[in-house]
């Protein structure tokens, strides 16, 4: 167990550099106690994060049985579940809460600005504020279901899952609405003379020496209840050291998209320069007598509006393409890999399954108008890979 440091705020002392604290320390093999101020405190145990309780009258609590699961939607419908019971607004009221056994929310509700008074305080006298709970949450650790703690004029009653904070004198009739649920037997801790009786129940009483330890010796971290939470969070080492690896690898996956973004840009400039170069040797094939070259793409097309003008001639692009579409069309099994056009013909680079495919392919063309040579075949793979060149016909 890690060393716990509990400190008492007292319900009504304002507090100041001066101010002076009920402190409970506890380690696995030793506790101890004493009144010090803060700063007494930290020099005696100067890495043990602080556990600050809270006057059960400071923080009210109770219950809902709200099932949202996402965080600002609950604490949206809990604020409006709970309004009615409220004496303030609202807005003014931090609520935090956590999930019993049952499934059931326990939430406990406490001023605003106290809190963030509080939380300046410890602040300013440099003490690490870990959790900020409640008497009752305290209490409510406690493996007894029934019990009272005395001390003076205050007490605290634990009646199952609930921990109310009572005047002494109002307990008994706090037991009369609770007498159908009320046990045989009530333990009670008490720093004093506890004399109450009742007809209701048994009281065992047993007399401590300390009220404040005692309430300590049920802290549970599992199942304390700690107001910090939301915007008044505490963030821990390993907090930061989350933020730390999230910030980091955030970093990281920004800088791999732009990386991946200026290879991704340099790749598609190689692409277009590649492809401007194959744009510029197609052109030159097919327009030998070209000398300038300035956007092949456009001249390109340029060239083609006027082979288009003329094809009715023999051997221009156009007629020749559009026979040759015409051919292929009906040829599933050839599979056109190139084409190139220059000196009034076409040659084409193919591949198809067999050697009677091709002269299937060249009966085709030839009743087309087309006259079809073979310039280059080759066996690959179990395919014949072929060059045509084709010349001749009229549209």
């Amino acid at each position: 167990m890690d060393a716990l440091l509990f400190i008492a705020i007292p319900a009504n002392d304002s507090l100041d550099e001066n101010s002076q604290f009920f402190w409970f320390h506890q380690t696995e093999e030793q506790s101890s106690s004493g009144y010090d101020n803060l700063a007494d405190c930290k020099e005696k145990f100067p890495n043990t994060p602080c556990i600050a309780v809270l006057a059960a009258q400071k923080v009210f609590e109770t219950h809902s049985e709200l099932r949202i699961k996402n965080r600002k939607q609950l604490e949206q419908a809990l604020k409006f579940d709970l309004e009615e019971k409220l004496a303030a607004e609202v807005d003014t009221l931090h609520f935090a809460y956590q999930r019993d056994t049952e499934n059931q929310l326990t939430v406990s509700i406490i001023d605003k600005v106290y809190l963030e008074n509080l939380i300046q305080y410890f602040s300013e006298q440099d003490v690490a504020l870990q959790q900020l709970i409640s008497e009752t949450s305290l209490l409510a650790c406690a493996p007894e279901e029934w019990l009272i703690m005395h001390d003076k004029q205050k007490i605290l009653l634990k009646a199952n899952q609930y921990c109310y904070p009572i005047e002494s004198d109002n307990l008994l009739l706090s037991l009369e609405s609770l007498q159908t649920e009320l046990p045989e037997d009530i333990p009670v801790f008490s720093t004093g003379n506890f004399d109450l009786e009742t007809p209701l129940t048994h009281f065992s009483s047993q007399n401590i020496d300390n009220y404040f330890i005692k309430l300590c010796q049920n802290y549970s971290h599992a199942s304390v209840l700690n107001l910090l939470q939301g915007a008044y969070k505490v963030k821990t080492p390993q907090t930061w050291l989350l933020i730390l690896a999230i910030g980091i690898a955030t970093i990281v996956i920004f800088s791999s998209l732009c990386f991946y973004q200026l290879y991704q840009g340099h790749q598609l400039q190689q692409q277009e320069a590649s492809l401007e170069n194959t744009i510029t040797t197609i052109y030159k094939k097919s327009f030998p007598k070209a000398r300038r070259i300035i956007n092949p793409y456009s001249q390109m097309r340029s060239g083609l509006k006027k082979l288009q003008s003329n094809q009715a001639q023999t051997g221009d692009f156009i007629p020749l393409l559009a026979k040759l579409s015409r051919t292929l069309r009906s040829q599933d099994a050839v599979q056109l890999n190139q084409l190139d056009y220059q000196n009034q013909s076409i040659n084409i680079s193919f591949s198809t399954p067999s050697l009677a495919k091709l002269e299937l392919f060249k009966n085709a063309l030839s009743q087309q108008g087309l006259k079809a040579s073979v310039t280059s075949i080759n066996k690959e793979e179990g395919h014949i890979m072929a060059q045509l060149l084709i010349t001749g016909g009229r549209s």
